[in-house]
């Protein structure tokens, strides 16, 4: 696999290998960028790698949902993120104390992660109508951040639960 970073400017894009598993690739054509699995299909955490590293993604809590973010093989959690059920521009507090912005369309079909100031990071957006495939748009002033992979990794997840939440209603 590769970094995330080395794949600034590349056309990505996060396919489903097989419908019948909860697995999903960054690719950039041939080349495999990297993966995130559900650990258990009906599970909340998911595991996601590139060549950066390894994370865990957990979902916690109903009311009040959280993503808790976690390096492989670790307890402590590097970061959380507090989901708005309705907001569509929601605020993740980095370990520096530095903000972001994460922010989706109404339908789900773009979601950004953007500086306090509004400049773009990571876009991921639906390929099309019937679609599976998601374009990965991966902003070099992203790459300023140590924790740009694991961003990249998250913004993902919270794709994937938006769609999941959406599915199930």
């Amino acid at each position: 696999m590769r970094t995330i970073a080395s794949m600034v400017g590349r056309e990505l894009h996060w396919v489903q290998p097989s419908i019948f598993r909860r697995e999903y690739e960054l690719r950039a054509g041939d080349i495999l960028v990297a993966r995130m699995e559900w650990v258990k299909f009906l599970g909340m955490v998911a595991r996601a790698e590139s060549g950066d590293g390894c994370w865990l993604f957990e979902r916690k809590g109903m009311w009040s949902p959280k993503i808790v973010v976690r390096t492989c093989g670790e307890e402590t959690p590097i970061a959380t993120f507090v989901e708005k059920w309705f907001g569509k521009k929601q605020p993740l507090v980095l370990p520096s104390g530095e903000t972001l912005i994460i922010k989706s369309d109404l339908f789900g079909w773009k979601s950004n992660l953007e500086t306090n100031t509004g400049e773009l990071l990571v876009q991921v957006k639906r390929h099309g109508f019937f679609s599976g495939l998601y374009d990965v748009d991966l902003r070099r002033r992203g790459t300023s951040y140590k924790e740009f992979p694991w961003l990249v990794m998250l913004l993902w997840y919270l794709v994937l639960q938006a769609s999941r939440r959406a599915h199930a209603g």
